[in-house]
């Protein structure tokens, strides 16, 4: 260890100029600034990521209320669909039909004898 770093003493002693370019190497702007653009960049995509993330969360929610909404009145047209199909049966009940065509139309049930059946010989 110690013979390296003397060696390294000695080098620098007998050749100044390697100082220079060393420290001009060191002090080049591109390497002082390349890891300060690299975290920047991985900052501003963490970032972007994050605000991505927020997003599509906040469009999730969205689509699950309107989803939820649909579902709602999908069971309300439900609902109301059975109603209508109890109230078509009563509105078509034979009984019914049979008074309203007595009372509004004057007609009634004929007697056994007036029946006459005809049938379609060809």
């Amino acid at each position: 260890m110690r013979v390296g770093f003397f060696q390294r003493l000695l080098k620098k002693k007998l050749a100044p100029e390697a100082d220079v370019a060393e420290a001009s190497e060191f002090c080049n702007l591109e390497t002082l600034l390349r890891p300060f653009l690299t975290v920047f960049v991985l900052v501003v995509l963490l970032v972007a990521t994050c605000l991505v993330v927020v997003l599509s969360a906040f469009e999730y929610r969205t689509l699950f209320n309107h989803h939820q909404e649909l579902v709602e009145q999908r069971d309300e047209l439900q609902v109301e669909w059975g109603q209508l199909l109890l109230e078509q049966s009563a509105w078509a009940a034979n009984n019914r039909v049979e008074q309203q065509a007595a009372s509004k139309l004057g007609m009634k049930v004929p007697e056994v004898n007036q029946i006459e059946i005809i049938r379609n010989e060809r």
